[in-house]
């Protein structure tokens, strides 16, 4: 079980916005200071813009395409990751073009015994 204590976030600026990525994994940011121009790529390759601001957290799941355009004085991100899955590449940031695959994650259901009476 992960457990951060005093997370560090990572500053964006104009100049070193969070380009264009997915993960295998779903991913969680929190903003902490700033604002930005956020975006995501959903399955279908519809594209939503929105606006994150200090305070939000905002959750992606694996495989859709996501970034932001930081507004002036930049954002704070502190981002985790949920579960990797098995197969994960084990890499931060891909990219569909390079790759030309979208990862989706399958919930399997494991009977169990432990609570039978």
């Amino acid at each position: 079980m992960p457990v951060f204590k005093q997370f560090k976030a990572i500053h964006f600026t104009p100049d070193k916005p969070v380009e264009k990525h997915f993960h295998d994994f779903d991913e969680t940011w929190i903003i902490t200071a700033g604002k930005c121009d956020a975006y995501m790529i959903d399955r279908d390759g519809k594209r939503e813009d929105f606006v994150l601001e200090a305070g939000d957290i905002w959750m992606t799941e694996a495989g859709v395409e996501h970034g932001c355009d930081p507004c002036e004085g930049g954002v704070d991100i502190f981002p985790f990751a949920g579960t990797k899955p098995e197969g994960d590449i084990g890499r931060g940031h891909l990219y569909m073009e390079e790759l030309n695959y979208m990862p989706t994650l399958k919930l399997v259901k494991t009977p169990i015994d432990r609570y039978k009476k």
